[in-house]
């Protein structure tokens, strides 16, 4: 659109500019440009085509304000999305940081504990009792069974693999 609109400008310009410089007066013109008669014209219609290329010019000024709006309200944009790129880089940083941080903490072994976490297979049946409850569910007023401990009659699952490191390997 600016190509176009300086183009626009350009060429009523210098058609502003010939009809100027080679108006002789009278009450009909002979328009010669280069030594070629265009035509004959009466002043009424050497007005109209002055407000032609007038009308031309003013198009061709309006389309390059209109492509220098264009191009600032793009940059902004442009500028307003490198702003939220480098906002949300910074939170993903942020975040990985922190992930990092509780990865190291989780594979630290905490002071004193060495307990391992069991956890029983997928699909293990939980044992019955004769009446059909639960058998490993606590009395009332019995303390509670550890976390890590298996239930009762199956052997314990320890599950302490770290990432990268896979049990099919």
């Amino acid at each position: 659109m600016l190509i176009l609109g300086l183009l626009l400008v350009v060429l009523s310009g210098a058609a502003g500019v010939l009809l100027i410089a080679y108006n002789n007066g009278g009450a009909a013109e002979t328009v010669t440009v280069f030594g070629r008669d265009l035509g004959s014209y009466t002043m009424m219609q050497a007005f109209i085509a002055g407000l032609v290329v007038a009308l031309v010019f003013m198009i061709g000024l309006w389309m390059i304000m209109s492509a220098g709006r264009r191009a600032r309200e793009n940059r902004a944009r442009y500028r307003e999305a490198r702003k939220d790129a480098k906002a949300a880089a910074a939170e993903r940083d942020e975040l990985a940081e922190q992930l990092r941080h509780e990865e190291d903490n989780r594979h630290q072994p905490v002071a004193g504990n060495t307990d391992t976490m069991v956890t029983p297979p997928a699909g293990t049946p939980i044992p019955q009792d004769t009446r059909g409850h639960d058998a490993t569910a606590q009395p009332v007023g019995a303390p509670p069974t550890p976390r890590h401990s298996a239930p009762v009659g199956q052997q314990p699952v320890i599950t302490n693999i770290t990432p990268g490191n896979s049990p099919t390997r």
